[in-house]
């Protein structure tokens, strides 16, 4: 099985990349994992769309390739970050590449509500008519105040209990559709 992961950070030391750094090394032997790299994607515009875009190529590739993507995202302003906003803007035109593609959203913040509110408009995006995923249902984990959560540039195992748990969740979802 392929499995995508996004993550919505750019900042070097994000808690967001760990929090996918500790699915994508503990199922490194289960699963076909890869990561898609979205800081570099030049930012939508229906005036530059049909020039010429490697990284975006590649990126769609990347989507089409999974099997199910998972998406971690922190939470800027109360919503999801323009950078993988912009991501989905570019793999919601031409083939759709999102299009009934399982899709498990998760996120981590050193705030109160762990991403909860930029998960809620992710949800929002991903069911767009252009975009059209299969966002999961059932699956909500959410990081409050991550940076408790963290130990030597790790996530603690103990505190990744329900993350694991829907990380099976969603594969079995898979398994199931396929």
């Amino acid at each position: 099985m392929n499995i995508l992961f996004v993550v919505g950070s750019t900042r070097k030391d994000s808690y967001n990349q760990i929090v996918a750094n500790y699915l994508m090394d503990k199922y490194k032997d289960n699963y076909n994992i890869r990561q898609v790299e979205i800081k570099e994607i030049p930012m939508f515009s229906e005036d530059i769309e049909k020039m010429n875009w490697p990284i975006v190529e590649k990126a769609r590739e990347d989507v089409k390739w999974a099997d199910g993507v998972v998406i971690v995202t922190p939470e800027y302003n109360y919503s999801l970050p323009a950078v993988l906003k912009n991501f989905i803007d570019w793999c919601s035109r031409g083939e759709r590449v999102f299009m009934d593609k399982p899709v498990m959203i998760t996120g981590a913040s050193i705030g109160y509500w762990g991403s909860i509110r930029a998960q809620g408009d992710l949800r929002r995006v991903m069911r767009a008519s252009g975009v059209k995923a299969i966002v999961v249902p059932g699956i909500e984990v959410y990081f409050p105040q991550i940076q408790d959560s963290i130990e030597d540039g790790k996530l603690r195992e103990d505190k990744a209990k329900s993350l694991v748990k829907n990380f099976e969740i969603f594969v079995d979802y898979i398994e199931n559709i396929k």
